[in-house]
Parts: C-alpha cells; sequence; structure tokens
C-alpha cells in the first residue's frame, strides 16, 4: 500500500454531485494509511472543464498549486467563475509527513 492514498472526493458533501448552484462550492477528502501516524502536510488541488483536460495535467479552472495545510474538507473552490450548468472535474494529491507527494486522487 502506498503511504496516503486519497479516497471519497467530494463536493458539498456529495460524490459525484449534479447541480451544484454555489459559486465557490466545498470540496473534501479522505485520506487513508498503512502507516501509523501517518498525515497530510499540504495538498494541490487541479480543476478542469473536461476529464480530457483533467487527465492530461491541465487545470484550465483552477490549481491551487501547493497549499501547506493539514485541512482534508471544506476548502473552497478559488477558480476560474463557474458557469451555470458547467461540468467540473477535479482531483488532488497530498504531501505525507515525509514530504512524499501521493498519486493524484482518481
Amino acid at each position: 500500500m502506498k503511504n496516503i492514498i486519497i479516497k471519497k472526493l467530494k463536493c458539498e458533501y456529495l460524490e459525484n454531485p449534479l447541480g451544484i448552484d454555489i459559486l465557490n462550492p466545498r470540496l473534501s477528502w479522505i485520506l487513508e494509511s498503512d502507516q501509523r501516524g501517518q498525515k497530510q502536510t499540504a495538498y494541490q488541488i487541479l480543476v478542469a472543464g473536461s476529464i480530457e483536460l483533467l487527465n492530461a495535467g491541465n487545470a484550465d479552472l483552477w490549481d491551487s498549486g501547493k497549499v501547506v495545510s493539514g485541512i482534508t474538507s471544506q476548502i473552497e473552490y478559488a477558480g476560474a467563475e463557474l458557469k451555470p450548468l458547467q461540468e467540473c472535474f477535479w482531483k488532488v494529491c497530498v504531501w505525507d509527513r515525509d514530504g512524499k507527494v501521493s498519486d493524484s486522487s482518481e
């Protein structure tokens, strides 16, 4: 098992929501690790308008950059203005207590 696995990505407390009508939705995730005491020390969120862009690493809507924080919930979207009916796809990677970066969430 990897140091940290990112699971259960949520937007406004919902997994894969449809029809969120909030300008700055809140994002969250859960971490799992097989190492005792392992923790997140930083994160980076990428948001794109298509799954293809996201998979290519092109966050055309928002790239948070590396944010030094252990917080995994209620992180407010701070990217380009979202339009009505706009699809968004996102993923996150985290850094652990040893400074190692995780694989991105799926």
